[in-house]
Protein backbone atom coordinates (compact mmCIF):
# COMPACT_ATOMS: atom_id res chain seq x y z
CA UNK A 1 0.00 0.00 0.00
CA UNK A 2 3.01 2.33 0.51
CA UNK A 3 4.64 1.68 -2.35
CA UNK A 4 0.94 2.79 -4.34
CA UNK A 5 0.98 5.52 -2.26
CA UNK A 6 4.21 6.58 -3.44
CA UNK A 7 3.84 5.57 -7.09
CA UNK A 8 0.94 7.68 -6.86
CA UNK A 9 2.57 10.63 -4.97
CA UNK A 10 5.27 10.73 -7.77
CA UNK A 11 2.95 10.75 -10.76
CA UNK A 12 0.88 13.74 -9.65
CA UNK A 13 4.56 15.60 -9.15
CA UNK A 14 5.52 14.97 -12.48
CA UNK A 15 2.07 16.01 -13.39
CA UNK A 16 2.36 19.12 -11.54
CA UNK A 17 6.05 19.60 -12.88
CA UNK A 18 4.75 19.32 -17.10
CA UNK A 19 2.09 21.86 -15.75
CA UNK A 20 4.24 24.21 -14.44
CA UNK A 21 6.67 23.67 -17.33
CA UNK A 22 4.08 24.28 -20.27
CA UNK A 23 2.99 27.62 -18.25
CA UNK A 24 6.50 28.96 -18.21
CA UNK A 25 6.62 27.99 -22.12
CA UNK A 26 3.33 29.90 -22.61
CA UNK A 27 4.36 32.69 -20.93
CA UNK A 28 6.99 33.32 -22.72
CA UNK A 29 6.34 32.62 -26.02
CA UNK A 30 3.27 35.16 -26.35
CA UNK A 31 4.22 38.09 -28.13
CA UNK A 32 2.35 41.96 -26.95
CA UNK A 33 1.79 41.87 -30.73
CA UNK A 34 -1.07 39.15 -30.74
CA UNK A 35 -3.78 39.30 -32.39
CA UNK A 36 -7.35 38.26 -30.83
CA UNK A 37 -7.99 34.46 -31.49
CA UNK A 38 -11.21 33.48 -33.05
CA UNK A 39 -12.55 30.05 -33.42
CA UNK A 40 -15.53 29.86 -35.99
CA UNK A 41 -18.02 26.77 -35.73
CA UNK A 42 -20.03 26.59 -39.11
CA UNK A 43 -23.53 24.70 -38.25
CA UNK A 44 -25.66 24.42 -40.93
CA UNK A 45 -29.09 22.65 -41.63
CA UNK A 46 -30.11 20.30 -38.63
CA UNK A 47 -27.28 19.25 -36.62
CA UNK A 48 -28.48 17.54 -33.72
CA UNK A 49 -24.60 17.99 -32.39
CA UNK A 50 -25.03 21.94 -32.03
CA UNK A 51 -25.09 22.05 -28.26
CA UNK A 52 -21.80 19.68 -28.26
CA UNK A 53 -19.51 21.60 -30.73
CA UNK A 54 -20.39 25.25 -29.09
CA UNK A 55 -19.83 23.80 -25.58
CA UNK A 56 -16.52 22.32 -26.74
CA UNK A 57 -15.95 25.30 -28.51
CA UNK A 58 -16.25 27.27 -25.28
CA UNK A 59 -14.29 24.51 -23.05
CA UNK A 60 -11.50 25.36 -25.52
CA UNK A 61 -11.48 29.16 -24.42
CA UNK A 62 -11.79 28.43 -21.09
CA UNK A 63 -9.19 25.62 -20.13
CA UNK A 64 -6.68 25.64 -22.92
CA UNK A 65 -4.51 28.63 -21.76
CA UNK A 66 -2.50 31.33 -23.25
CA UNK A 67 -3.30 29.98 -27.14
CA UNK A 68 -6.75 29.24 -26.49
CA UNK A 69 -9.31 31.57 -28.88
CA UNK A 70 -10.63 34.77 -27.58
CA UNK A 71 -13.87 34.27 -29.04
CA UNK A 72 -16.23 31.34 -30.78
CA UNK A 73 -18.12 32.75 -33.55
CA UNK A 74 -21.14 30.31 -34.41
CA UNK A 75 -21.36 30.61 -38.08
CA UNK A 76 -24.91 30.34 -39.35
CA UNK A 77 -24.33 28.27 -42.57
CA UNK A 78 -28.87 27.87 -42.83
CA UNK A 79 -29.44 26.44 -40.41
CA UNK A 80 -33.31 25.31 -39.36
CA UNK A 81 -34.93 26.81 -36.21
CA UNK A 82 -34.77 24.49 -33.66
CA UNK A 83 -31.00 24.40 -34.46
CA UNK A 84 -30.57 28.03 -34.34
CA UNK A 85 -32.43 28.38 -31.41
CA UNK A 86 -30.46 25.72 -29.49
CA UNK A 87 -27.48 27.98 -30.41
CA UNK A 88 -28.75 30.89 -29.36
CA UNK A 89 -29.23 28.92 -26.24
CA UNK A 90 -25.74 28.17 -25.33
CA UNK A 91 -23.98 31.06 -27.13
CA UNK A 92 -25.88 33.28 -24.18
CA UNK A 93 -24.26 31.42 -21.47
CA UNK A 94 -20.93 32.32 -22.64
CA UNK A 95 -20.38 36.32 -22.93
CA UNK A 96 -17.14 35.27 -25.46
CA UNK A 97 -19.49 33.22 -27.90
CA UNK A 98 -22.08 35.02 -30.56
CA UNK A 99 -23.75 33.80 -33.56
CA UNK A 100 -22.98 35.38 -36.78
CA UNK A 101 -24.09 35.01 -40.20
CA UNK A 102 -22.39 34.17 -43.47
CA UNK A 103 -23.01 37.95 -44.46
CA UNK A 104 -22.12 39.70 -41.39
CA UNK A 105 -18.89 37.24 -41.21
CA UNK A 106 -17.75 38.77 -44.38
CA UNK A 107 -18.41 42.13 -43.32
CA UNK A 108 -15.99 41.38 -40.32
CA UNK A 109 -13.70 40.01 -42.53
CA UNK A 110 -13.70 42.98 -44.67
CA UNK A 111 -13.35 45.67 -41.50
CA UNK A 112 -10.12 43.71 -41.36
CA UNK A 113 -8.32 44.25 -44.91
Amino acid sequence: MVIFSLIVLILFAIIGLCQVCRGVVQALSKSKDDKEIVLIEPISAHQENAELLLRNAAWKVMWMGRFAPDKVICLDCDMDTETKKMCRLVCSEYPFMNICTKKEMHERIEKIK
